[in-house]
């Protein structure tokens, strides 16, 4: 005889195929999903190009010593092979490499700062590829993608200490551990190079591997041409020449270079007095001063760029009473200003930046200034400077967007566009006495002025600034006396950690409105 269950069992088993199968069905669609999106990713992954570099097996893998934080004089700062960050890209192994950062936030009086290091890796791709980046010594608890306007929400497995993500557009992405920026990673995706046809005779070629050469320096019409998995110790420059390129994924690094300790600078990328030149693509790291100089040049193009710059006066992309140019597309990491204009001759007017990623971890992000007449010319000018489509990831010390006059010079017509700040941490170290987002000043300074008159800062617009987290930071609007004003100021659209602003005292704008005039926020 078949007994039948009793009715509180038979409802409580109803119960159970209730509860349990709608999670059994929702597992079960994931799953499947999941394997779709593999399946369809596997598809797109396998018609995508990849060029992956080997570096040179010449480079030393770091060991434990090698990342101390520490001064160079104390420690190898060497460009280095990373060992604690491992890339694959589509499955394959992408060479990483080891470089020198700047964490501190202090200006240091013997040239000698703390340097710490981060990891750094680049590939050329056409298509989709999948990142996996396994990171043992670093707990995996937060993970952050930048740009974060791309939308980036990695896949990460805490046990294995690795992460997972998906890209079709060629760029810089960022990857920063448990919001520190300590051994973020830089990861430049790059598009497939066009190489130069290397039997032209103009063409000075640098294939992979390591390379030690002091002083390369460019004749008319000449293509230096240095090929991905290439390191050159050393530097580039060109004087009076014109129609000149350098261009490569390869890298040119400095770190076998002593600090220039405020005498012996030695430039990665020096072009004076020139005439239609193009720097593309290549990456420079461990400069041991500024890192891309243009002195008296006309008819620039800076594009593709990368530049990682730990040591002091490490600016980045420095324009020097320079002419029509254009710098766009580049990734911009400095211990100091990372773009600047300054007058030193004769006058700056015509520079557009566009489209860069910049992460500022010392002095100013976005500069024109302090020195506007440093030649001490006549009628001397600043004009028709552009900044748009900027996207600062961090900015640790100084301001954000600033136009400093310390000498005699007229700066006028100076444009900033679509500014997006990802983290605003402005203020840190010994930046505490400017820590602006916005900082337009005319001063006399005992370390940059030339002249002993001051000259005038007009027709500044200022559009669509982003403040997305960190600091709801001051700004600071200046001249020097009742003659030498800031004046013809608009910014519109400026939001800060969501608010937007639509006031001066809302935005915390300190203003002389004894050496100010005609300010509009709106």
């Amino acid at each position: 005889m078949i007994r039948k269950p009793e009715g509180k069992k038979v409802l409580l088993l109803e119960i159970a195929i209730l509860v349990i199968l709608p999670i059994v069905c929702i597992i079960l669609a994931i799953h499947i999903r999941t394997l779709l999106k593999t399946g369809n990713d596997g598809e797109l992954m396998k018609s995508t190009k990849l060029v992956l570099y080997e570096g040179p097996k010449s480079l030393k893998d770091t060991e434990k010593e090698d990342l101390k934080t520490t001064s160079e004089n104390l420690r190898d700062i060497s460009l280095m092979h990373c060992v604690d960050t491992q890339v694959k890209i589509n499955g394959q192994d992408c060479y990483v490499y080891d470089t020198n950062v700047n964490h501190s936030r202090q200006w240091s009086n013997n040239y000698s700062p703390s340097l710490s290091r981060t990891p750094v890796t680049y590939f050329d791709f056409d298509g989709k590829v999948k990142i996996e980046v396994t990171v043992p010594e670093i707990d995996l608890e937060q993970v952050k993608i930048s740009p974060v306007s791309y939308g980036l929400k990695p896949d990460i497995n805490k046990q294995t200490h690795t992460l997972t993500f998906y890209i079709s557009d060629p760029d810089t992405y960022t990857v920063t551990f448990n919001d520190s920026p300590e051994r973020a990673l830089h990861i430049f995706a790059q598009s497939i190079e066009e190489a130069p046809d290397l039997t032209d005779e103009n063409v000075v070629y640098i294939g992979p591997g390591e390379w030690n050469i002091d002083n390369i320096v460019l004749k008319d019409n000449e293509i230096l041409y240095i090929s991905g998995g290439a390191v050159v110790h050393g530097c580039v420059s060109g004087n009076f020449v014109k129609n000149v390129t350098v261009c490569g994924h390869g890298i040119i690094d400095g770190s076998k270079v002593a600090g220039w300790q405020g005498t012996n600078p030695q430039i990665p990328l020096k072009f004076d007095n020139c005439e239609n030149i193009t720097i593309k693509d290549v990456m420079v790291l461990n400069a041991n001063a500024w890192v891309f100089q243009s002195y008296d040049t006309k008819k620039g193009l800076v594009e593709g760029l990368k530049i990682i710059s730990p040591r002091p006066n490490g600016d980045g992309i420095s324009l020097q009473s320079c002419e029509d140019f254009m710098v766009k597309d580049c990734f911009v990491r400095t211990w100091d200003d990372s773009l600047v204009v300054k007058n030193y001759d004769t006058n700056s007017k015509n520079i557009e930046f566009d489209h860069i990623q910049i992460w500022t971890d010392f002095a100013q992000s976005m500069e024109v200034g302090y020195e506007t007449n440093k030649g001490k010319k006549e009628n001397a000018s600043i004009s028709d400077i552009t900044f748009k489509n900027i996207l600062v990831l961090n900015n640790f010390h100084k301001p954000v967007i600033s136009v400093h006059n310390a000498d005699d010079a007229v700066v006028s017509d100076i444009t900033f566009q679509n500014i997006t700040v990802e983290n605003a941490q402005m203020g840190c170290g010994d930046g505490a006495e400017m820590p602006y987002l916005i900082d337009l000043d005319i001063t006399q300074n005992t370390n940059w002025s030339s002249t002993r008159e001051r000259g005038q800062i007009r027709d500044i617009t200022i559009d669509n600034v982003n403040v997305l987290a960190g600091k709801f930071s001051p700004s600071r609007i200046k001249g020097y006396d009742e003659t030498h004003k800031v004046e013809n100021v608009t910014i519109t659209n400026l939001t800060i950690l969501g608010k937007k602003i639509n006031d001066f005292e809302t935005g915390q704008f300190e203003i002389d409105s004894k050496t100010t005039s005609n300010l509009t926020l709106k």
